[in-house]
């Protein structure tokens, strides 16, 4: 019965918070507030979720050790600040997060419901790259920037990081024939959203999942050749056409066209974007210079008008030399918590987010990155899986 229960739970975890509903009712329909949903789910699950709790060795979690730590963290460089209003913001912030974390390792826990969310995140991935697909020819449906796509998650960045992420958790689950094709579809997505960082990480995230043989080279050449020759015969004959229709929609725009060619020449292509991150970045490291050590206390990144857009150095700017291993440990605490075969993905997994996190400092508090990092640290080896086929030796192409 309990094990029913949490798939259902696993069901609604990844249909609603993954795909980032609770912001977008709110931003877009006015329909509560995402804490809401949160509290009305944590009640629905407490049975469930007390019944973890009291198991003696759910309270050892690697994770869950991180949360009581970073909790007291929190507190402790807060009540030493100025205790301003931005800063007991980010302290509900941070516990609504360790919150979330605990609701999702109570619900993903039992390895049924954790396959079962592994298989509705690939519907959800999928989902969301048709999304992203439509908006490139009807621009701004979702997104609020032109030419960029978001889906449900409003912001185009943090559209690229959910399918990229959730690629990695998904592609678990899928028999190895399939795999490469599923890597290639959210690669369309996530090129969708020209999020440069997104698509950097969509690279490293296959690269890595090849090295530890969840995927298989020869396969996924195969899938890439077969998928540009038929990207080829359908889309040259009609390129003017497509050209036109997004020039018109406004798709095609200055700002798009910089990102591309930024990733086909990094050093020589600057852009707007590009200066201000450097600025954002130069002017935190003035402000970590002026408490190396202990920082300024929590919240303190957030009280000028723009954040850094890098999770270390907002960790560092809050509680000085502490805040650059905030991350890494609860990175390798996912790691740790992982079983068997389960901790080179996330290995991989973990690599992926670390490095998105040199370019955004919504990591902590991203619901929809807080679930799946709740989802990889609960991963056991699954009997019934793929994964015993994904390991054998890759036999020479």
């Amino acid at each position: 019965m309990f094990s029913s229960i949490h798939k259902i739970f696993a069901l609604i975890s990844i249909g609603v918070f993954f795909c980032n509903l609770p912001d977008y009712a709110h931003v877009r329909l006015g329909f509560l507030y995402p804490n809401l949903w949160v509290g009305g789910v944590g009640v629905l699950a407490l049975p469930l979720l007390i019944r973890k709790v009291v198991e003696p060795d759910i309270l050892k979690s690697p994770v869950l050790i991180w949360c009581f730590g970073y909790a007291w963290l929190t507190i402790m460089w807060f009540l030493g600040s100025s205790q301003s209003d931005v800063g007991w913001q980010a302290v509900r912030s941070r516990f609504l997060s360790i919150i979330e974390l605990f609701m999702f390792i109570g619900i993903f826990s039992d390895q049924q419901a954790n396959r079962v969310a592994r298989q509705a995140l690939v519907i959800a991935v999928l989902t969301g790259v048709v999304l992203q697909i439509y908006e490139i020819f009807f621009p701004m449906s979702f997104s609020e920037i032109p030419g960029r796509s978001a889906g449900l998650y409003m912001n185009p960045n943090a559209a690229g990081m959910a399918l990229v992420t959730g690629m990695v958790c998904a592609v678990t689950v899928l028999p190895l024939q399939y795999r490469s094709g599923f890597l290639l579809l959210a690669g369309v997505g996530v090129m969708a959203s020209v999020s440069r960082a997104s698509i950097l990480s969509w690279g490293i995230a296959v690269l890595g999942l090849m090295a530890i043989r969840r995927v298989r080279f020869r396969d996924f050449v195969f899938s890439g050749a077969i998928a540009l020759v038929c990207a080829t015969l359908i889309l040259i004959p009609r390129w003017d056409e497509i050209a036109s229709a997004l020039d018109r929609s406004g798709s095609s725009n200055k700002n798009v066209e910089e990102r591309l060619a930024w990733l086909t020449d990094p050093s020589g292509v600057s852009d707007a974007s590009s200066w201000s991150r450097i600025y954002l970045a130069k002017r935190a490291w003035d402000r970590i210079e002026e408490s190396p050590f202990w920082g300024s206390g929590t919240g303190s990144s957030f009280e000028d008008e723009l954040a850094p857009h890098n999770q270390s150095l907002a960790f560092m700017q809050d509680h000085g030399v502490l805040g650059v291993l905030i991350l890494p440990l609860l990175l390798l605490a996912v790691i740790i918590s992982a079983k068997g075969g389960n901790q080179r993905t996330a290995i991989v997994f973990s690599a992926t987010v670390m490095f998105l996190s040199f370019f955004s400092h919504d990591v902590l508090s991203a619901r929809h990155t807080i679930l799946l990092l709740a989802l990889v640290a609960t991963m056991t080896d699954d009997k019934h899986s793929h994964l015993s086929e994904s390991v054998r030796p890759i036999t020479p192409v």
